[in-house]
């Protein structure tokens, strides 16, 4: 499925395109920037990204911070906070198998601000603090690692890429298509002078509760920080 196919079914939607018609060059390059526009808010919602990317990069000695980013000494998509980050840890390559300690959420930024020595090193890191800078993200490893063996392994929830032209295909897990097309109609409506109709406003909401439903994900409780009471 293409960027123009949900374009064109979203304003077929609205009935301001008329079946078996194509919108116009100017209709479909507005109704395109609100797509994109809205897949980047979606990106967002944790609810709606589908996947957990798992991530590795080459640790450098005495290295304190690491870029994050498109092009980046992490090269993935930007997290835009550090709730984006799903857990971060590290390989250790000087065994065999290789040892992989897959870590834990990003230091919070209290954890983070009670460290007193952070040019403090170690063979291995115990910990990460990410900062969302533009236009790259910053990754600081507490303590700064000395091994010269060791693979950063970061796993981030993905959302759907956002696409850079109305051609380009888009692939889509079951559900999203129609959550797509049915909100981007809702989104389209005020540009184009259309009314929401009670119907279409029901099937975005419900077509986008069914995607953030099925991305639900069983979670280990964490029980370290309740006090014993006994």
């Amino acid at each position: 499925m293409t960027s123009a196919d949900l374009v064109e079914r979203a304003l077929k939607r609205l009935r301001v395109v008329g079946a078996g018609a194509l919108p116009t060059a100017d209709d479909q390059a507005d109704a395109f920037d609100r797509l994109c526009s809205m897949l980047r808010s979606w990106s967002l919602q944790r609810g709606t990204i589908w996947q957990i990317i798992r991530t590795t990069w080459t640790i450098v000695a005495s290295t304190t911070s690491y870029t994050v980013g498109p092009g980046g000494a992490v090269n993935i998509r930007r997290p835009a906070s550090p709730q984006a980050i799903d857990r971060i840890g590290f390989i250790d390559t000087s065994v065999t198998p290789n040892l992989e300690y897959p870590g834990a959420a990003p230091l919070t930024e209290d954890q983070y601000g009670d460290i007193r020595q952070r040019t403090q090193t170690n063979t291995f890191p115990a910990g990460w603090y990410y900062t969302p800078t533009v236009p790259l993200g910053t990754l600081t490893p507490f303590p700064v690692p000395t091994s010269s063996s060791l693979l950063g392994v970061i796993y981030v929830p993905t959302p759907v890429t956002v696409p850079s032209a109305v051609t380009d295909t888009i692939v889509l897990p079951d559900g999203y298509d129609l959550a797509i097309q049915e909100n981007l109609a809702v989104l389209l409506a005020p540009e184009f002078g259309v009314e929401v109709s009670p119907a279409l406003m029901q099937s975005a909401r419900a077509s986008k509760a069914w995607v953030t439903t099925s991305n639900l994900r069983m979670v280990d409780m964490d029980t370290s920080a309740v006090a014993c009471l006994f």
